[in-house]
C-alpha cells in the first residue's frame, strides 16, 4: 500500500486526499489542504467522493466549495439522463442495439451515488454498427470532434454538438455538453501490443434489449481493461482507480461473483485485469478477494517488483514527469517487434495531439479573437507536452532498462 501522505512527490495536500479515500488505514490531516489540492482533486474527478466520505473532517471553506459542486453535477446528471434518452431512443428507432460502457451503468458497486460521478461522455458499444449508430447520431445535431487524434483507440471519432458552450474554469459547470464515443471494440491489439482473450464472449452474455449492460463479470473485466489502457498509454485518471477499488471492497467476500469470474474469464484475461486490481489496491488499500490473490500470484515476479517500485508513479507524472508504465508494457509484451512498436510509438510520438479549446464553438460565431486564442492554447498546449517528454526520458531509459533485467 503507497503511504501518499509520506510521498515525497506528491504535494501534502493532494497526499492528504488520496490518503484519506483509502479503504483501510485512512489518514486524515487536512492542514495542507487547499485549493490547488481541490483543483488537483477536480482533474482527477474525485472531488465529489472525497467530500461525501470525509465531509465531517473537513474545513468549513472546503465544505462549502465541494456543496457548490455537488449542486451543480446534480444537475449536471438531469441534463445527461436527458440527453441520454435521446440518444437511446434514436438508436432504437434505428434497431441498433448497443452496451452502455461505465458511466450510466456503473452502479452502487462502483459509487454509491450517482451525483457523486462527473461525467462528461456517454461510451456505447456498438460491435456490428458503429457507423449506424453514428449516422443516427448526426441526425440529432451530433458532429466529429474537429481534429480529433486519428491515434488508433476503440472507437469512432468522438461526436460533440457545437453549442456555442466555452470554458470557463468549471469541471462541473451544468451546461458542459456531453460527447458521444462509439466503441466497435473492447481491445486494440494492435496498438497495446498483445491480446486479451476471452473478450469475444462479452457481447453474447450482455443483459437483453436495444440498450443493455454487460454480465456484472464482464463489466468489471471492462472496467479493469480501460483502467490499464489508460495506465500503458500514460493517460490514467486517478478515479478510473478509486472507482475500481470501491468495487474491489463492496464486492470482497462475494464467493459466487468470484466464481463466476473464474468461470467466466479465461486465465490470460483474469491476469490482465488482477494488475489493474493490484494497482487499484496499492492506491486505496481495498480488500481483495482470494480469487485474486490467488491470481496475483501467478504474475510474474517482474510484474510484481514494477508495482513495488514504480506503482505511484502514473500519479506522480502529473507532478513530476516520467514514464515508467513504459517498462510494464514491455514486460507485459513477448515479441521483439511489438516491442519495438511500442517503443517508436512513446518515445516518438508522430500524431499531434486532438484541438483543446472553443471546440464547441460553431464555425459560423467563431470569431477572429477566438481563433487567435484557440491557436495560442493549442500552440502552449504543444509546448507543454514536448517539455513532458523531455522531462520523462530519463525515467523511460530507466524503466526500459529495468524491464530488460527483468
Amino acid at each position: 500500500m503507497i503511504r501518499w501522505e509520506e510521498h515525497r512527490h506528491v504535494p501534502q495536500g493532494v497526499a492528504a486526499i488520496l490518503a484519506a479515500l483509502r479503504f483501510h488505514e485512512r489518514a486524515v490531516d487536512f492542514a495542507a489542504l487547499d485549493e490547488a489540492a481541490l483543483r488537483f482533486a477536480d482533474r482527477a474527478q474525485c472531488t465529489l467522493v472525497f467530500g461525501q466520505r470525509c465531509h465531517a473532517e473537513l474545513p468549513e471553506w472546503a465544505r462549502r466549495r465541494i456543496a457548490e459542486n455537488l449542486a451543480h453535477n446534480r444537475a449536471r446528471l438531469a441534463r445527461l439522463r436527458a440527453a441520454f434518452a435521446e440518444i437511446a431512443t434514436a438508436l432504437e428507432h434505428a434497431c441498433i442495439r448497443t452496451v452502455v460502457l461505465k458511466g450510466f451503468a456503473h452502479g452502487p458497486d462502483y459509487v454509491p451515488d450517482p451525483a457523486l460521478r462527473v461525467q462528461y461522455d456517454f461510451d456505447l458499444y456498438t460491435p456490428d454498427s458503429a457507423a449506424s449508430a453514428r449516422d443516427a447520431l448526426l441526425t440529432l445535431g451530433y458532429e466529429p470532434l474537429e481534429g480529433a487524434e486519428e491515434f488508433p483507440t476503440d472507437h469512432l471519432p468522438t461526436l460533440i454538438r457545437k453549442t456555442g458552450w466555452q470554458w470557463r474554469g468549471d469541471f462541473f459547470d451544468p451546461e458542459l455538453p456531453p460527447a458521444v464515443d462509439l466503441h466497435f471494440r473492447l481491445w486494440d491489439e494492435r496498438t497495446e501490443g498483445f491480446s486479451a482473450p476471452g473478450l469475444e464472449a462479452f457481447w453474447p452474455r450482455r443483459a437483453p434489449g436495444p440498450l443493455g449492460r454487460f454480465h456484472p463479470v464482464d463489466a468489471l473485466g471492462y472496467a479493469a481493461l480501460h483502467l490499464l489502457r489508460h495506465l500503458l498509454r500514460g493517460s490514467l485518471r486517478p478515479y478510473h482507480v478509486y472507482e475500481l477499488a470501491h468495487f474491489l471492497e463492496a464486492r470482497q467476500a462475494d464467493e459466487a461473483f468470484w466464481a463466476a469470474w473464474l468461470e467466466s474469464h479465461p486465465h490470460e484475461l483474469r491476469r490482465l485485469e488482477t494488475l489493474a486490481f493490484l494497482l487499484s489496491a496499492e492506491w486505496f488499500a481495498c480488500r481483495l478477494p482470494p480469487a485474486v490473490e490467488e491470481s496475483a500470484a501467478l504474475l510474474p515476479a517482474a510484474v510484481h517488483r514494477w508495482l513495488a517500485r514504480s506503482a505511484a508513479a502514473p500519479l506522480e507524472a502529473c507532478f513530476r514527469p516520467n514514464k515508467e508504465e513504459l517498462g510494464l508494457h514491455l514486460l507485459l509484451l513477448s515479441t521483439r517487434r511489438s516491442k519495438a512498436a511500442v517503443l517508436r510509438r512513446r518515445l516518438l510520438p508522430t500524431r499531434l495531439p486532438g484541438p483543446v479549446d472553443s471546440v464547441h464553438i460553431p464555425e459560423s460565431r467563431m470569431t477572429w479573437k477566438l481563433r487567435v486564442r484557440k491557436r495560442a492554447r493549442y500552440a502552449a498546449f504543444l509546448l507543454s507536452r514536448a517539455w513532458f517528454h523531455v522531462r520523462a526520458l530519463s525515467s523511460a531509459a530507466r524503466s526500459i532498462f529495468s524491464s530488460i533485467s527483468s
